[in-house]
């Protein structure tokens, strides 16, 4: 029997229960529990996954260069956007923007309940667009930085997917068919680049891994002992769960970077399935990557 296109997670599971040899047999013990577990945790979620060790070495790659919409995981390449204006003095952490009432939108972050006419650096509104995720610094920062500027540093970083074509929260824009992209992939690597401190300068990324270890914890760093530091970005969107980060195992650590979109969305209040995947990966890989007893 030949079978054309991408296989069916379900098509592989009937495969496997027979004696034909399939893919899903040949796939290694972890991409086989990662797989079932995004199924079991969100059903009909299509996931794409980039686990690498800090060190380069590629690990697993599931779909990992399909495009999806980046949600605020395209808040770190503002970030790096930002050290890189001020690396070449277009750009000063102590400037500062005077709140206006068309800055405000909702979703995440705190900025949105500040007075209007307050006054905040540069530097503030960029800590609380990586602690909190906030929407009206990352929309103030993205102006002040400019689109075409965020998306030539992400082409000179050799992020060839990964670009901005809207404000956080314009979903006016969403529905005239702009979105914001990235893949699996060039997140991760971004990240781990970051993390061995080998873009823009040693002090810059330092700014960087200090600010994105001090985030709340969670998805990537599920199951990882407290004292263990991680380092993430996260991203929600309707029907979309995404999260990127190193997680520093003594003498191993390593990057995951999971995308999983066609969630399904449930009624306030219920369980968000999507979260609930991303929790179960990064529980299975540190289990199977993390430090051992030997």
């Amino acid at each position: 029997m030949k079978i054309r296109g991408p296989v069916p997670f379900g098509l592989l599971l009937l495969l496997a229960a027979g004696c034909v040899p399939s893919r899903f047999e040949k796939m290694s013990r972890l991409e086989r529990e990662l797989r079932m577990a995004a199924e079991r945790e969100c059903p009909g979620v299509r996931l794409s996954l980039w686990l690498s060790q800090a060190d380069g070495r590629e690990l697993l790659v599931i779909d990992a260069d399909r495009p999806v919409p980046s949600a605020s995981v395209n808040k770190v390449l503002l970030l790096v956007e930002a050290h890189a204006q001020a690396i070449e003095g277009r750009f000063s952490w102590t400037d500062s923007h005077t709140l206006l009432s068309t800055d405000l939108v909702g979703g995440t972050g705190s900025f949105q309940h500040e007075p209007v006419g307050s006054s905040w650096t540069y530097l503030q509104f960029a800590r609380r667009m990586i602690s909190e995720s906030d929407n009206v610094a990352a929309n103030i920062l993205l102006r002040r930085l400019g689109f075409r500027s965020v998306n030539e540093r992400a082409a000179k970083l050799g992020l060839t997917v990964t670009r901005m074509e809207r404000e956080f929260m314009d979903f006016d824009a969403q529905r005239n068919g702009l979105e914001n992209w990235t893949t699996a992939r060039e997140m991760g690597t971004l990240l781990r680049a970051i993390f061995r401190r080998e873009i823009l300068t040693r002090d810059a990324c330092d700014s960087m891994i200090a600010l994105l270890e001090h985030t709340s914890r969670g998805r990537v760093a599920a199951g990882v002992p407290k004292d263990i530091p991680v380092g993430h970005k996260s991203g929600t969107l309707p029907g979309c769960r995404h999260d990127v980060g190193w997680v520093r195992v003594s003498g191993q650590p390593y990057v995951l970077s999971v995308f999983l979109d066609n969630v399904l969305e449930r009624p306030a209040g219920e369980e968000d399935r999507g979260l609930a995947a991303l929790d179960a990966l990064g529980r299975l890989v540190y289990e199977a990557v993390g430090p051992t007893e030997e």
